[in-house]
């Protein structure tokens, strides 16, 4: 069995009702424990920010993190060992809205 090592996703999300009991069904059905959860507006208007810890195998997280971007209402989600952090995450969400107002236009 794989290593299990403590491992932060985040996931850039649009504020809707009932995602964050959807997210926390994702872990619940997988019997992972949620460490520390943060919720919060980004930088970016109407995009909130999850910040999930929680310990498990990469494999496992790994399906995690694909299971939470299958969400309609997830625009990336990602995840990092906790100890290597980055900041390509505000990457990832700027090329999503450019493309969404390309796409809009």
């Amino acid at each position: 069995m794989e290593d299990e090592k403590l491992y932060e996703i985040t996931a850039y999300t649009e504020n809707q009702v009932g995602l964050l009991s959807s997210i926390a069904g994702i872990f619940t059905r997988r019997s992972m424990n949620i460490e520390k959860l943060l919720v919060y507006p980004s930088r970016i208007e109407g995009i909130h920010k999850f910040k999930i810890l929680t310990r498990s195998s990469e494999k496992l997280i790994q399906a995690v993190v694909l299971q939470i971007e299958k969400k309609v209402d997830v625009v990336k989600a990602f995840y990092e060992v906790d100890d290597e952090r980055s900041c390509r995450e505000f990457d990832f969400v700027s090329n999503f809205l450019k493309e969404r107002e390309e796409i809009n236009k």
